[in-house]
């Protein structure tokens, strides 16, 4: 059986997750996006996520009027924010509609999560994932953006090995000593010789799928170009 490495979520995810609760005051929740330099928090019952208040949402407590309106005005809305500010708690920020993902999901689907719903980050839940819509699931931790760069660290060697053995070797059986195989970096350059057109269009393919991989450089040759052959001659 030919298996491609895929890296899930939870192998990058971070497990060291600052949170608050459903209590926790606007000074708490500023205090904890200011300690771990994030831009948003879970907002947890005990083990479970009940939503995401973020900097945005603290923001909106501390937004200037209109400059335009009468000062009377300004200063009644101001003198409204102080009142309520000190009893504004997570639950009353939060955002309990929250894009989820399951630990077992492929690194890559949550990359594309985050750039659908242009997210910086997810959490990571036990339970039912996608849309919450204000469902509480047991939090497990959270994936960022630099913790899908991780699959970026696979060593060169690593992928060569997986080119040769799954691309060429399971999945086209091509014998790997037909085509030379170097990575630099997470650049691969494919050179040498293979039976058909066809054949280098699927490995080049192939290779820039697999995880860890930056580019391409093809210098394929091939024995065979099927788009010129005459099926009469077959």
């Amino acid at each position: 059986m030919t298996v491609l490495r895929r890296t899930v979520v939870e192998e990058v995810m971070t497990t060291d997750v600052e949170a608050v609760g459903p209590d926790a005051s606007v000074a708490e929740i500023v205090a904890a996006l200011r300690r771990r330099g994030v831009r948003a928090l879970p907002v947890v019952d005990g083990e479970y996520l009940l939503g995401v208040v973020s900097e945005a949402d603290v923001l909106r407590l501390a937004e200037h009027d209109d400059a335009e309106q009468p000062v009377v005005h300004r200063r009644r809305r101001w003198r409204h924010r102080e009142e309520i500010a000190p009893h504004t708690r997570a639950r009353d920020l939060m955002t309990a509609d929250v894009v989820a993902v399951a630990p077992e999901t492929g690194v890559a689907e949550a990359a594309r999560l985050m750039t659908a719903h242009r997210l910086g980050w997810l959490p990571v839940v036990d339970g039912p994932t996608g849309n919450l819509g204000g469902r509480p699931v047991r939090l497990c931790g959270v994936l960022g953006r630099t913790d899908l760069l991780r699959v970026f660290e696979r060593p060169d060697d690593d992928l060569a090995r997986e080119v040769r053995d799954q691309v060429l070797g399971r999945i086209l059986l091509i014998d790997p000593g037909r085509v030379d195989v170097t990575v630099s970096g997470g650049v691969v350059t494919l050179g040498g010789r293979v039976p058909t057109h066809a054949d280098a269009v699927v490995a080049v393919a192939l290779t820039h799928r697999l995880e860890g991989v930056v580019d391409v450089v093809d210098h394929l040759t091939h024995d065979v170009d099927e788009r010129t052959v005459d099926p009469k001659t077959l």
